[in-house]
């Protein structure tokens, strides 16, 4: 099997056989990417779409100094993030009461959770971090997908996302600590165990 710059070097000559190897060897990782990024399977066919289109438009601009895969999960990455942030939709808090007739209206729902242990039974505890993964701004939830799903280095997201090492490990960090006190809260609204 060729390598990344051999492919690519072919791609740049105009030969449709090293885009379509291209495409064979990153479709499946950049759309889980996109997939764990957007939970949604037809954004995340259209966004990764999106980038191997953008990916090929610039491949005459990539720089080999650096690894192809780095390169491409960059660009799909900037690419979930810019589509959540058009696509943000105002959510409601259901802690903040309700406004009636000029009162406040505290927001009651009927207690029809599963105890702790039937959750936990029910659930993976890898699908409960991805769910509150998801709930993370996304710059937090792109370094915690491509730390934990990809099982990226930080120095390969700091490469990918075009940041310095200190600011993505500060970030994982931060965002670790906000999923942590997500977690917690969750588990105080589980009430004791």
């Amino acid at each position: 099997m060729q390598s990344d710059s051999m492919v690519i070097s072919r791609a740049r000559r105009g030969e449709q056989a090293a885009f379509a190897e291209l495409l064979s060897r990153y479709r499946a990782p950049v759309f889980n990417l996109c997939l764990r990024m957007l939970k949604n399977r037809d954004d995340a066919e259209d966004i990764a779409q999106e980038v191997f289109i953008k990916v090929f438009g610039m491949l005459e601009r990539y720089d080999e100094r650096y690894a192809f895969r780095s390169w491409l999960f960059k660009i799909a990455a900037n690419q979930c993030i810019d589509f959540i942030r058009k696509n943000r939709v105002k959510l409601l808090s259901l802690d903040e009461p309700m406004k009636y007739q000029g009162e406040e209206i505290e927001r009651e729902f009927p207690d029809e959770r599963e105890t702790p242990d039937q959750e936990l039974e029910r659930e993976q505890l890898g699908e409960i971090l991805m769910a509150i993964a998801s709930e993370l701004p996304p710059h937090y939830r792109s370094m915690i997908v491509l730390r934990h799903q990809e099982q990226l280095s930080y120095d390969e997201i700091a490469e990918i996302l075009d940041l310095p090492l200190g600011t993505v490990k500060a970030r994982i960090h931060r965002a670790r600590a906000m999923m942590k006190e997500k977690l917690r809260r969750r588990r105080l609204a589980l009430g004791p165990q």
